[in-house]
């Protein structure tokens, strides 16, 4: 599983992940099932049919950054994922906070889950922060699973040296190295002057989703990406990143300062870049 952190590359190393021949990506990259499935062991026959049929050896993983969302949905989400899969291994992505938080507010400004300008947003909104809590999130999963199981990369390191990363996760998960193609250039979202659907359109494209299904696969993706482009009403964007004062990067950084330490603490990696100002 990838568990997050939103905004730090969750997406491009998805599909980097699903371009290699043994490992097969959830046909929706973020399901977020254990995060919004109370009752989830009823509905499991729902979460396991959107992986693919896989082929023997192969594993199948999908990429939900809710999961790591505390404290704003499954409390004990770590807890639900052991009783379905106690051997479950985790990729765990982490940026610069201040970044991520710009870029998090972006995305929720665009979707419509915020109207707020960014400033009122760091005082108002407390997701921004505690979804930045980086060893607070991960802490529990490392303390159920076990630290050999979970992996924690650094956002820079993935756009900047990309196959010592994938190395590592070669050895996570026990593939081939030689499986990950054509993967440098890959980069699956943009921050600025993309587009996306008001968030309470959602159920309209799931149910055209669904529909879909009844096409001929050639047609299967072009009528999705034709209802979500026909869905982007009232659309929001940026021509440019929003930016934080001098000040406001400071106190995002005293609020963070001991989490970064303790997550230097968890991986033995220097973090220091991460409180620059």
């Amino acid at each position: 599983m990838i568990i997050g952190s939103q905004k730090c590359g969750t997406s491009t190393l998805f599909d980097i992940l699903n371009g290699h021949p043994k490992l097969i990506g959830c046909s929706e990259k973020e399901p977020d099932f254990f995060s919004d499935s109370p009752d989830w062991k009823s509905n499991l026959d729902d979460y396991e049919a959107l992986f693919p049929a896989s082929s023997k050896g192969s594993l199948s993983f999908e990429g939900s950054t809710s999961y790591t969302f505390y404290p704003f949905n499954n409390l004990d989400i770590w807890e639900s994922i052991y009783k379905y899969n106690p051997n479950m291994k985790f990729i765990y992505l982490v940026r610069r906070p201040v970044d991520r938080i710009i870029s998090s507010y972006m995305h929720n400004y665009e979707r419509g889950y915020t109207s707020s300008s960014l400033a009122d947003a760091l005082i108002k909104e407390r997701f921004y922060i505690d979804t930045t809590r980086y060893a607070t999130q991960i802490n529990p999963f490392i303390n159920r699973f076990g630290k050999d199981n979970i992996l924690i990369i650094d956002f820079d390191d993935l756009n900047k040296s990309r196959s010592n990363v994938l190395r590592e996760i070669s050895r996570l998960l026990n593939v081939d190295f030689a499986g990950f193609q054509d993967y440098e250039n890959s980069h699956s979202n943009i921050s600025v002057g993309g587009v996306k659907p008001n968030y309470r359109l959602d159920g309209l494209v799931n149910i055209l989703r669904k529909i879909s299904f009844s096409f001929p696969k050639k047609t299967q993706h072009a009528s999705i990406a034709g209802a979500r482009y026909f869905l982007k009403k009232g659309k929001r964007s940026f021509s440019e990143k929003p930016k934080m004062s001098l000040e406001q990067i400071r106190i995002v950084n005293n609020m963070l300062y001991l989490e970064v330490q303790s997550l230097e603490e968890i991986t033995g990696k220097d973090f220091s870049h991460f409180l620059s100002l």
